[in-house]
């Protein structure tokens, strides 16, 4: 599996405990990643809705979606290597993407 930026992918958590510690993530890198294909730059999707969650409604996936009602979680940033994928979930709209990397900017400023 080779994602791009706006694939959610489900992967381990290295926030997770217990025997669940898969997630789906949305995948923000660009091209620039040095090590682009090998390893990914994604924030976590959650079930849980927290104050500066953005809601993944329905209207903003290209393909695929989530079976729950689930929000992005952009302050949970993780940094998948492409081995510890096992899932393709799908595509989300790319101007949707851009909001949450400016999200994660602010984090950052």
């Amino acid at each position: 599996m080779q994602p791009e930026r706006g694939d959610v992918v489900r992967s381990s958590d290295p926030f997770k405990l217990g025997d669940d510690k898969q997630r789906p993530w949305l995948i923000v890198n660009n091209d620039s990643h040095p090590f682009g294909g090998q390893q990914y730059i994604a924030v976590a999707i959650s079930t849980k809705e927290y104050d500066d969650s953005l809601p993944l409604t329905d209207g903003l996936w290209e393909i695929g979606g989530v079976p729950r009602d689930s929000f992005v979680s952009p302050w949970a940033v993780h940094s998948p290597r492409k081995e510890d994928f096992v899932a393709w979930q799908g595509r989300l709209e790319e101007t949707f993407v851009d909001r949450v990397v400016e999200q994660v900017e602010q984090y950052l400023r």
